[in-house]
């Protein structure tokens, strides 16, 4: 199926994931900030649902040429693994250990479209990055306690496997990801975090169990743990959060930078020279003071356009 069969695709790809929702009420109802899960058959999806690479781990491991993410037994979050070959990950699965595929659509062509044809109906701007993940997590495998900077939709593909969740109100829609074992946060979310971090998982976490066809909404930010009680394997497809922030301030810098003044060397911004500092301080003051004449130029319908 090629990329113009999918945008003229009688059915959209948000309606395929989350039956009986339209895409409609979940872009109303639940995007960006509230979780959904649809249970049912995987066959709905067509011919994702079809792909071989679905129904055989080896094969998938053949198909993906990149090394994969093996994680450690110490479960200390997703940063803590290590990567290896296709045969080493098939060996080191067999003896307990949970393997991820990242970007796995760079190998599967069906899987890009897919992520891709979701990412428009999102909505999403161009420049937010759209990823598809396999996780193969053997019986017993999982994630501790985190929460993630990006949103992701859930296929359940085979065996079942239990998630608990809940909303973060400690901080909400955070623009890092951050697990309860990894130690203090980023020095970005500790900027604007209000309230300490919890240690273990919110009173009235939601638990839900995903079976081969369950499909799961986890927005941005969401409190979430994964158990899996059998051998299983999941696809992700994950999708960056572009901020007004980071919406607006790109745009400032491509209309700062169209003054010369503004392209120049940031000079003895680290220098320790006071005489140097000073200049520096005197001249950044000079350019913040014309900031607003900059910002005013900016025009929201051309920034939606361009973004």
């Amino acid at each position: 199926m090629s990329l113009m069969d999918l945008e003229s695709s009688e059915r959209p790809f948000l309606e395929q994931l989350f039956a009986p929702h339209s895409g409609r009420e979940f872009l109303a109802e639940y995007w960006p900030t509230r979780h959904l899960v649809c249970h049912g058959p995987l066959e709905r999806l067509g011919e994702l649902a079809a792909l071989p690479e679905l129904h055989d781990l080896e094969r998938l491991l053949h198909t993906y040429r990149n090394p994969v993410m093996v994680a450690l037994p110490d479960r200390r979050d997703e940063h803590s693994v290590i990567r290896v070959e296709a045969q080493t990950a098939a060996a080191l699965y067999r003896s307990g250990m949970a393997l991820i595929l990242d970007s796995a659509e760079r190998y599967l062509p069906l899987v890009e479209q897919w992520l891709h044809m979701v990412a428009f109906e999102l909505g999403l701007a161009r420049n937010a990055v759209a990823r598809a993940i396999f996780y193969a997590s053997p019986s017993g495998g999982g994630n501790s306690p985190h929460f993630d900077a990006n949103a992701n939709i859930v296929v359940q593909v085979r065996g079942t496997k239990r998630w608990t969740l809940a909303p973060n109100t400690q901080l909400p829609l955070p623009t890092d990801r951050w697990a309860m074992n990894m130690g203090p946060p980023s020095p970005e979310l500790a900027s604007y975090l209000e309230q300490e971090l919890p240690e273990q998982m919110p009173e009235g976490a939601e638990v839900i169990t995903l079976e081969p066809g369950s499909v799961l909404f986890v927005p941005r930010g969401y409190w979430h743990s994964t158990e899996a009680s059998e051998d299983t394997l999941a696809l992700n497809f994950t999708y960056s959060q572009p901020t007004w922030a980071d919406v607006v301030s790109a745009a400032l810098r491509q209309q700062l930078l169209k003054d010369v003044r503004w392209r120049a060397l940031a000079d003895g911004i680290g220098s320790p020279d006071p005489e140097r500092s000073g200049a520096c301080h005197t001249r950044l003051s000079e350019l913040l003071h014309e900031l607003q004449a900059h910002v005013l130029e900016l025009e929201a319908r051309k920034i939606v356009e361009e973004s």
